[in-house]
């Protein structure tokens, strides 16, 4: 334990806990990692460094001992340990201890539902609001007013005319969001469709940020259902992209939305990270010529997305000769193996969206 460190730049999920026996022995336990014993501790906290290092940050980590200490350490990927200042004694008796959890359960309820009245004040705001926007001179009312042009975007989409339904999902995304507000249910519900309809239009790396943006202001409105239904569909669109490069940069929005909705133990955050390895492993001169990419199922609840600027428009000038580009001589001798992929950095953690629209 060399350093003392503050604990409020490391998020509080994942938590692993290591666990002291008398001889030395340690038990480690928690996401991303299987439980497992260990003859130091030193290979234990090796362990937890490696989940670390999947998730690209430090991670937090409880040590108990054999004499009723208990450590709340924080770990970094490379594999150095810093104690957290929490202001009280390392050790406890087991009756405080017992009390000290007995108060930690009941204060958990109380947030839980404290959590609950946040929750019911924020929806009859967002119905408020939407009342009051819906009285605005010219304003539609409510997500009845949209619907026929969700229909519109749907149909274009059944039709195959992937380009006008990307269109149109655009433009009534734009309008729907400067009505209603960009985390309004009405509004996350047409940019979910939109999102559909730019990755059917030839552009899933968009796709999955709109479909990222949407999931995480699920997120922060408290609808966890919501929230995994379209992380979920964002999921699937990246893992059905094949070109290796196009993958790894759509990676960054999924890695980033995951780690805010880590699905339930983790196994969907897991789940992303091993793909992501997986990506990194392969050569970009071996991946698999580019496919349609897989697109989520259609959505035809108003009720779900969220607002990301719109999307740029594609293609060149009709007629127009494009040069064939010119022959790459690799200097890299037959049969030798690829230079490793270094992982793009990933974008920071998303700020709470609960105010906005």
């Amino acid at each position: 334990m060399s350093t003392m460190r503050e604990s409020a730049d490391v998020p509080a999920w994942p938590v692993y806990a290591l666990t002291v026996h008398a001889d030395g022995r340690v038990l480690a336990s928690g996401p991303l990692i299987e439980t497992s014993g260990h003859p130091t501790r030193a290979a234990a906290i090796e362990v937890v460094a490696g989940a670390a290092g999947r998730l690209g940050r430090s991670v937090r980590a409880t040590a108990s001992e054999p004499d009723g200490a208990v450590w709340p350490l924080i770990v970094s990927p490379d594999g150095e340990v810093s104690e957290v200042k929490t202001g009280r004694p390392r050790a406890a008796a087991p009756k405080k201890r017992q009390e000290k959890r007995a108060e930690k359960r009941a204060e958990k309820r109380r947030e839980r539902r404290e959590e609950k009245d946040r929750g019911r004040r924020a929806a009859k705001g967002a119905a408020k609001e939407g009342s009051a926007a819906a009285s605005r001179p010219g304003a539609p009312e409510g997500g009845e007013a949209y619907a026929e042009s969700l229909a519109q975007v749907t149909g274009h989409l059944d039709a195959g005319r992937a380009d006008e339904a990307q269109a149109l999902a655009t433009q009534l995304d734009t309008q729907v969001a400067g009505v209603l507000g960009v985390s309004h249910p009405v509004a996350l519900g047409v940019r979910e469709v939109r999102a559909r309809a730019t990755a059917e239009a030839g552009d899933p790396v968009a796709g999955i940020q709109l479909y990222r943006d949407v999931a995480e202001r699920w997120h922060y409105r408290g609808d966890a259902e919501q929230a995994e239904a379209v992380a979920g569909r964002a999921e699937k669109l990246w893992t059905g992209i094949t070109d290796v490069e196009r993958a790894l940069s759509a990676g960054v929005a999924v890695v980033r939305m995951r780690n805010q909705i880590p699905g339930e133990g983790g196994a969907a955050l897991a789940s992303v990270l091993a793909h992501r390895e997986q990506l990194l492993r392969t050569p970009a001169t071996e991946a698999a010529p580019e496919a349609t990419p897989a697109t989520a199922a259609p959505v035809t609840d108003a009720g779900t997305a969220k607002g990301t600027e719109a999307v740029a428009g594609r293609g060149a000038a009709a007629g127009a000769e494009v040069p064939e580009p010119p022959v790459a001589v690799s200097s890299t001798p037959r049969g030798s193996r690829p230079r490793p992929r270094t992982a793009p950095s990933w974008e920071r953690p998303a700020v709470n969206a609960r105010k906005a629209g």
